[in-house]
């Protein structure tokens, strides 16, 4: 295939502190810059096949992963990681539906997903005894989660999504208290505002959530994920 020529005089001048940089200029065509020993600016065009090359013997180390993590990758923010956590009681703090106070429920919650990309995290219930790539996902009966399953934090700042952090992050998000905000289609039994059924649950006791209760949002796991590092 022939490309068209390029222009390397209208290109960005190197930074002071720049020593190379790679390029994917056009189709397949990448482009090398870097200074030569005597500090001067050269340019080289390499190959995929060459990039490739280059990077194979370089070693990725996940480092040891939680046990609960169900997939990983990299994407052009950083990391990513998918862990879920199985059915159990959970203690929140939410603004109150009675005034402007705070109140701290112990609730059941079901399955739950949680995926980190960058510093955007997501949480999706479900009701399959694993999580798989086509098991359908639910809304997750919280506050703060908007439709698609991406967690508002607030002022809150995460950490970015690895195998070191996720656990950071999601006991942060534990430990966050839960605003008035998304509250809604969250529950069949209080459509208009799911802290209804987690004020009911706490005052019953009960240990699980009523799966009948939970919002299909119409999506298998695999299709979340993929919206979400798209930023859908």
């Amino acid at each position: 295939m022939i490309y068209p020529p390029v222009d390397l005089s209208r290109m960005t001048p190197m930074a002071a502190d720049e020593t190379a940089s790679l390029m994917l200029i056009t189709g397949d065509q990448y482009l090398f810059r870097f200074r030569d020993k005597g500090g001067t600016v050269a340019y080289k065009f390499l190959s995929p096949a060459s990039v490739r090359a280059a990077f194979a013997h370089e070693t990725i180390d996940t480092q040891w992963l939680p046990v609960n993590v169900r997939r990983w990758g990299i994407g052009k923010h950083g990391e990513w990681l998918l862990v879920t956590h199985p059915p159990q009681v959970y203690e929140f703090t939410f603004a109150s539906l009675h005034g402007n106070e705070t109140v701290t429920f112990r609730v059941p919650m079901p399955a739950l997903a949680f995926l980190g990309y960058g510093q955007r995290y997501h949480l999706w219930a479900f009701n399959d005894r694993e999580l798989s790539a086509n098991t359908p996902l639910f809304a997750a009966p919280l506050p703060n989660v908007d439709g698609n399953g991406s967690i508002c934090f607030g002022t809150n700042i995460m950490p970015q999504a690895s195998a070191r952090t996720i656990g950071d992050a999601w006991n942060l998000f534990l430990a966050s208290p839960f605003s008035n905000h998304s509250v809604n289609g969250k529950s069949k039994a209080f459509p208009e505002d799911v802290r209804g059924q987690l004020e009911k649950l706490a005052q019953s006791g009960r240990r699980r959530y009523p799966l009948r209760d939970l919002v299909p949002l119409r999506t298998t796991a695999n299709q979340a994920i993929e919206n979400a590092l798209r930023g859908v």
